[in-house]
């Protein structure tokens, strides 16, 4: 169950990311860095108000989740939904009656809320309830909308919000298949003991991911106020680029093995949940290291072919910087920073998100004016190393997340070896052409093999047993 999970998780974030980054050559062609600078401004705001209103219901659902009360727990977190998107509504009108906002922008900020409420509440139900099949059709679905609503609101001389009224409509739509799996669910009544117990949890969460989202977007906030929106369109479309490969690929191992660890760990203890937890690490370290040599041997390629051409340049100068933020975020997020849902506290999400919040918005306030979107990256690679480290420390006394150094390290020497390998291939005297294959063919055996020898998702194990079958 482990490798088909992971494995239709993984492969339906490829598949999204792949139509995710298509969007992104799309928007970056028939977008001016300006529009699409503006784009990212007012979804940064959309990612805050978001964070700090809507995301904890959900999060609070998959760490207090019980079989035994599936009817309740699912009303009562639907209806705490409603009441934070309301709430979300009350604070887009009333920043757009400050006169802080313009109403469209106000409107569109809520729309984007609104639909990423939906689309994440309905997945994170379907989710805890191993529902595998719907959330990856959801997950398709929304990156086959974004490209055609989006791409269609640009043909059509639309600017930065309907970009993002067009993404929001995408969340929404996508959201049927796991609300349809669910169905049965959300029809139960809400219970006030059950939000009481929700609340307990998920409070500290409200400043965590507030903060958090604060910090994610500190770098974009600070350099669309300070060097402009056209900066902020090339520095933006490169970390988006990223996130789509690393944060996608690490969301689906939390999706999957986390999902199964946390179910392992509630009927079986913190010991039964090791083995799949060490799965994981050993899996995003596989992404990472080999992730890493992809994108810094094959950097100038890929720019040239998913950014438009007023975007290269900026993208180029930040790449090292933006992946190691990307890995780095990969990790906080996605192993390290689940220890709350085995620990049953989550308080300490709320130190990492703070310490991630100061570390990002101090070094961007800083950096920024004086070297630009470099120090942008530099900030934004600090805070997530710097959060994954309170993580790290800070659950010692009570369940540390396992790490294999061991395996870990053995890993990322082998990327190391086939980078070097790359490297010296890139130097011999080919043709163009065939260097690009035969680099691109030594990426691909050594970090297969390399999978092969660690077993990750069983793969030998599996092959093992369909080479057996056949031979006999």
């Amino acid at each position: 169950m482990i490798a088909r999970h992971t494995l239709t998780y993984v492969g339906s974030r490829g598949v999204a990311a792949a139509l995710n980054m298509g969007a992104l050559a799309v928007f970056t062609r028939l977008a001016p860095t300006d529009v699409f600078g503006l784009y990212l401004l007012i979804l940064s705001w959309a990612l805050v108000l978001y964070s700090a209103t809507c995301q904890w219901p959900k999060f609070s659902f998959f760490a207090l989740y019980a079989e035994e009360r599936a009817i309740l727990q699912v009303g009562t977190v639907v209806r705490l939904l409603g009441a934070m998107a309301a709430l979300a509504a009350l604070i887009a009108a009333c920043a757009a009656g400050l006169g802080l906002l313009e109403p469209h922008a106000a409107l569109a900020i809520f729309a984007a809320v609104f639909g990423m409420m939906a689309f994440e509440g309905a997945a994170e139900i379907a989710r805890t309830r191993l529902e595998v099949g719907a959330v990856a059709a959801s997950v398709v679905l929304r990156a086959v909308l974004v490209l055609a609503l989006g791409s269609s609101a640009l043909l059509l001389g639309g600017g930065a919000i309907p970009l993002l009224l067009a993404t929001a409509g995408a969340n929404i739509v996508a959201a049927l298949p796991t609300l349809y799996v669910i169905r049965g669910l959300l029809r139960g009544g809400g219970s006030w003991a059950e939000a009481r117990r929700l609340l307990a949890y998920g409070w500290p969460l409200v400043l965590s991911f507030g903060a958090a989202a604060l910090a994610q977007t500190a770098d974009r906030l600070v350099i669309g106020a300070s060097i402009g929106v056209s900066e902020l369109g090339a520095y933006g479309a490169f970390a988006d680029f990223l996130r789509q490969s690393f944060v996608v690929f690490g969301d689906s191992v939390a999706l999957a093995l986390i999902s199964i660890a946390k179910r392992d760990a509630r009927d079986g203890g913190i010991a039964a949940a090791r083995p799949v937890l060490e799965d994981a690490i050993r899996l995003l370290t596989l992404i990472a290291a080999f992730g890493a040599v992809f994108f810094l041997a094959f950097d100038g390629l890929l720019v040239t072919l998913l950014l438009g051409p007023d975007y290269r340049d900026t993208a180029l100068r930040v790449a090292p910087l933006l992946v190691a933020a990307s890995i780095l975020q990969m990790f906080r997020s996605y192993y390290f920073g689940q220890v709350i849902y085995f620990t049953q506290k989550s308080q300490l999400d709320a130190v990492a998100s703070l310490t991630l919040l100061v570390a990002i918005g101090g070094l961007s306030a800083l950096l920024i004016p004086r070297y630009g979107v470099e120090g942008a990256a530099i900030a934004m690679a600090t805070g997530q190393a710097l959060a994954c480290l309170v993580f790290i420390l800070g659950s010692r006394e009570r369940f540390r997340m396992p790490v294999p150094l061991r395996d870990l390290a053995a890993i990322c020497g082998l990327a190391l070896a086939c980078a070097a390998a790359i490297a010296g291939l890139g130097r011999l005297p080919l043709d163009p052409g065939l260097a690009l294959g035969l680099r691109l063919a030594c990426l691909a055996a050594v970090s297969a093999g390399t999978a092969w020898a660690f077993n990750i998702l069983g793969v030998a194990d599996l092959a093992a047993r369909r080479f057996g079958r056949a031979a006999s």
